[in-house]
């Protein structure tokens, strides 16, 4: 059995209007394999589903039985992307903090911060944690797109701020 680690794009986490997107890039691929905590493996499933609270606590009850590192780790990204998905920033930045500190790996939990950062408007930390993503995974389309509106957000915070003090 596989936990996959929950991915999502930064036009899902800071626009109400487009849904997340929870897919892996390549089906099947994982963060985690071997035997895994089943709570870890529902949570996501939840979390993809679109059921977020669900996977939410599924992933909390999980965590408290995992001894497995990576395990910790995929289960601290998908908090991440579950917070984030429900808006809630600040409790999403933590568990990405935490993910990334246990498995610096994982480019997902980068992806997953930086559409935090977009939300709360600190763009250049989102841009440098995609840039981060995309060492660690330079052909993921996933990354390249959050990059992409990272930039466009940062651009148009910008552009906002001009017409602000030209008026």
């Amino acid at each position: 059995m596989r936990v996959a680690v929950v991915m999502m794009t930064l036009c899902a986490a800071v626009s109400g209007s487009i849904p997340c997107v929870l897919a892996a890039e390549n089906p099947g691929s994982s963060t985690v394999i071997g035997a895994t905590n089943l709570l870890l493996a529902e949570g996501a499933a939840a979390l993809e589903q679109g059921r977020v609270e669900e996977g939410i606590r599924l992933t909390q009850d999980g965590l408290k039985l995992t001894a497995s590192r990576p395990e910790i780790a995929a289960g601290h990204a998908n908090l991440c992307a579950g917070f984030a998905i429900s808006k809630r920033w600040d409790e999403a930045l933590i568990h990405c903090n935490t993910s990334i500190e246990l498995d610096a790996t994982n480019w997902r939990a980068f992806n997953n911060r930086s559409a935090v950062f977009v939300a709360q408007g600190l763009y250049d930390l989102a841009i440098a944690d995609v840039l981060t993503g995309l060492k660690l995974a330079p052909e993921s389309s996933t990354l390249k797109k959050s990059l992409q509106i990272a930039y466009d957000h940062k651009k148009a915070h910008r552009d906002r701020s001009r017409k602000a003090t030209s008026a």
